[in-house]
């Protein structure tokens, strides 16, 4: 049995940063490739509707820098490159030795007072953003013309069709060949905006392939009222394709493993095993493999908090932005910053614009993207203490890497929050203000505490490397292929033994 492993949304990626999902598919990419070895990689192709096979050398530079076969070349790199302390007293964004000089268009458009300037940015931000927003809305708003016109008026999808697969017959497709009887197809990428890219995956399936696919959460199908219908309706039949076309579902919390099985229930249907594996939460480049930690872009000048997360409804920002609304009166000049990392999503313009225009707290909370994995380092490692006050959650990574830095966390208890730790970080309701607003006053006010607290911190908690969290997914596989009596690698048996993930059947669960 050989593994084939899909990337097909990294073939396409154009960040120079790997985020989420992204991060998830590259770790255990490593982690399955240090522990078998020949790791086939395959990409969904629109045009075509199968999958083909290729090399890392096909990937995208900001992704071939993350796998593991040109590690090596990196470090000889980072070796040369010249170190900077890391902390600096003062409020100004660090220079870097290799930093272009910017063009005299740049220089003059951004010359002026400090305020026009930020104004002038944060206008040219929301730009993009809607910009964006506005090309989604298009693309999907044309899609669903065109499914009409070809259907005669009829819904692309009708609810039936996707209640019972058989009465949505699949046309023929080619079932990429070269994926034999037996193998194994693993697929956990974010694939749910690739059209036919199910109906491929069930081609393959069709000809004695076992397929792993991964379910982050179910967000957008029980929480419509955070996303565009649209993007609703699409990752609604995402899901119902993976829950059908999947000998095994992997998921990340025990949270989101109870609402994938109340899904299936109120949809009456009965999915594959479910598994659920702990996603790996070290920073490549963290405070712990490289001392001490380069220096940022930006540096605040004043003690400060951090929250990393996708500016998003959900992520509930607008607590933030109320609690340092009363910060700023409560404490005045002694007010902390906020460091917000993250880049905006969806219905969050309006907030940003009131953050900017706000004269009490604008130049206290501060909103950075296009982070470096180093750079993240830096912030845990400085920062008074990390905040995640989402309002929903599959999992919540963020928080597991601000206890693996050894730094104290102000976390929500909403959700799967909890199940990373129960005892370490210190929760609040997401919906409580002043509950948020006297937990950043005790961290100020209280050092001993914080020192207290994250001793603790440093001694009970263990991260959890990509190496373990690939280890769970062989295991997921090889369970797979053990209920249908295919052949698997001897050390692959004992993987399993050695690392047993949860797994629950809804098909016994039902008949017991």
């Amino acid at each position: 049995m050989k593994i084939w492993y899909d990337v097909s949304d990294l073939v396409s990626w154009k960040l120079p940063h790997l985020t989420g999902i992204q991060r998830t598919t590259v770790g255990i990419l490593n982690g399955l490739v240090e522990q078998v070895g020949d790791v086939g990689l395959v990409r969904y192709d629109v045009k075509a509707g199968r999958f083909f096979a290729l090399t890392v050398a096909e990937l995208p530079a900001s992704v071939r820098c993350h796998i593991r076969d040109r590690a090596a070349s990196n470090v000889a790199e980072s070796e040369t490159a010249a170190t900077v302390p890391a902390r600096v007293p003062s409020g100004r964004v660090a220079s870097r030795p290799d930093r272009r000089r910017p063009s005299r268009f740049k220089m003059d458009l951004f010359r002026g007072t400090d305020g026009e300037a930020e104004e002038l940015r944060h206008a040219f931000r929301q730009f993009k953003t809607a910009t964006r927003q506005l090309r989604k809305s298009l693309s999907s708003w044309v899609g669903r013309r065109l499914r009409t016109s070809l259907r005669g008026g009829g819904l692309a999808t009708p609810p039936h069709a996707m209640r019972d697969p058989t009465l949505n017959p699949l046309p023929a497709q080619d079932a990429a060949t070269f994926i034999a009887a037996g193998d194994a197809l693993v697929s956990i990428g974010a694939t749910w905006g690739m059209a036919g890219h199910g109906r491929a995956v069930a081609a393959v399936r069709g000809r004695g392939v076992h397929v792993v696919r991964m379910i982050y959460d179910l967000i957008p199908t029980i929480k419509p009222q955070w996303l565009e219908p649209a993007y609703t309706r699409s990752i609604t039949a995402w899901v119902r394709s993976v829950l059908r076309e999947s000998d095994r579902v992997l998921t990340i919390s025990e949270f989101s493993r109870r609402e994938i099985e109340r899904y299936c229930q109120e949809s009456r249907f009965a999915p594959p095993a479910l598994t659920v594996v702990r996603l790996g939460d070290v920073l490549e480049g963290s405070a712990a493999e490289r001392s001490p930690a380069p220096l940022p872009r930006f540096v605040p000048g004043r003690p400060f908090f951090v929250c990393v997360s996708t500016l998003d409804v959900r992520k509930n920002h607008r607590l933030l932005y109320d609690a340092w609304t009363q910060l700023a009166v409560r404490r005045g000049g002694r007010c902390p910053d906020l460091v917000c990392i993250g880049t905006p999503h969806l219905r969050v313009a309006d907030l940003l614009h009131e953050i900017g225009q706000d004269r009490a707290v604008n130049r206290h909370i501060h909103v950075l993207h296009g982070i470096e994995d180093s750079e993240l380092a830096w912030y845990y490692a400085n920062c008074s203490a990390s905040i995640y006050p989402s309002k929903y959650e599959g999992w919540g990574l963020p928080v597991a890497e601000s206890l693996g830095q050894g730094r104290m966390c102000l976390a929500s208890n909403a959700t799967s929050i909890p199940e990373i730790s129960s005892d370490l970080p210190e929760f609040f309701d997401p919906y409580d203000v002043y509950a948020l607003v006297l937990l950043v006053e005790r961290v100020l006010d209280e050092p001993d505490w914080v020192q207290a607290r994250e001793r603790i911190i440093r001694e009970r908690f263990r991260s959890t490397g990509w190496q373990e969290t690939a280890a769970q997914v062989l295991g997921a596989i090889t369970g797979a292929a053990r209920e249908t009596g295919a052949p698997v690698w001897p050390r692959l048996a004992q993987q399993r033994a050695a690392v047993a993930p949860s797994v629950v059947s809804m098909q016994g669960a039902k008949s017991a």
